[in-house]
């Protein structure tokens, strides 16, 4: 794995589980055992090696893409696939996983196997299944004894009308409301975190994810003591505030804490 950008591909599919290509596609990790599943669509929510080669070699976005696209001419075969060493070729059809990539996912005792594209035709199965379903309950039906004689008609028992018993509503216990949600600023003294980082991007990504279930605009990346990260989701100027704030957010998620800046 001589080239660093098939070892940011490498880290992104082990530690995050998807990575996305620009003008390839996304590779994304799914199922046990896992397997590495190939689109050519980028979904929004991938992280974009792009931006790990930015961060990774503290470089600008353009630098970072013509290192990617200089990596991507090397990386392109004559029949149009592209291999990346210690991950896997991909095709417009299919993905084939590299045994370093297989054993970081999976171990040694599972068998290597070619892991293909997402069949698209998935819902004739449920159209087939759902047919037989339907077939065999029509058939059961048909030969039911109360379809080849008259059915006997149900007894009716008189039933005594009784005073209906007097009703007591108890009032629905009180909900408590979700926390508001304020997008933090930079310039507060007082702020409610959910997650210290070394590298931003994992600070971002936590913020994807959306802990708080807030919104991952609503989480502010700042800057913590010794170059670190911080993933703020409140801030204030008012101790009070922030602690009010923090138990709040603390029945979501337990590790949450408040920095004075």
């Amino acid at each position: 794995m001589s080239n660093p950008v098939n070892k940011l591909i490498f880290n992104c599919l082990v530690q995050y589980g998807n990575v996305a290509l620009p003008e390839v596609g996304s590779l994304k990790v799914e199922g046990t055992p896992k397997h590495v599943f190939f689109s050519e669509k980028i979904s929004d929510d991938h992280i974009l090696v792009t931006d790990i080669i930015a961060e990774q070699g503290n470089i600008s976005a353009e630098e970072a893409l013509a290192l990617y696209n200089d990596w991507l001419a090397a990386a392109r075969r004559e029949d149009g696939s592209i291999y990346a060493e210690g991950v896997g070729t991909i095709t417009p059809r299919h993905f084939d996983i590299d045994d370093e990539l297989h054993r970081a996912l999976n171990g040694n005792d599972i068998p290597v196997a070619t892991l293909r594209k997402r069949s698209s035709l998935g819902w004739v199965w449920w159209l087939v299944g759902i047919i037989v379903v339907v077939g065999v309950a029509i058939y059961c039906i048909s030969n039911c004894d109360c379809c080849s004689r008259q059915c006997e008609a149900p007894v009716v028992e008189e039933v005594v009308a009784e005073e209906p018993a007097e009703v007591v509503v108890e009032p629905a216990p009180a909900v408590e409301t979700a926390p508001v949600v304020n997008t933090p600023a930079a310039d507060k003294r007082y702020n409610v975190m959910v997650g210290v980082f070394t590298i931003k991007y994992n600070a971002r990504a936590c913020a994807k994810q959306d802990p708080l279930g807030i919104g991952k605009e609503n989480y502010l990346i700042t800057p913590y003591p010794r170059g670190l990260w911080a993933v703020v989701a409140y801030s204030t100027n008012s101790p009070a505030k922030a602690e009010e704030m923090r138990l709040k957010y603390r029945k979501l998620q337990k590790d949450v804490w408040v920095w004075k800046r």
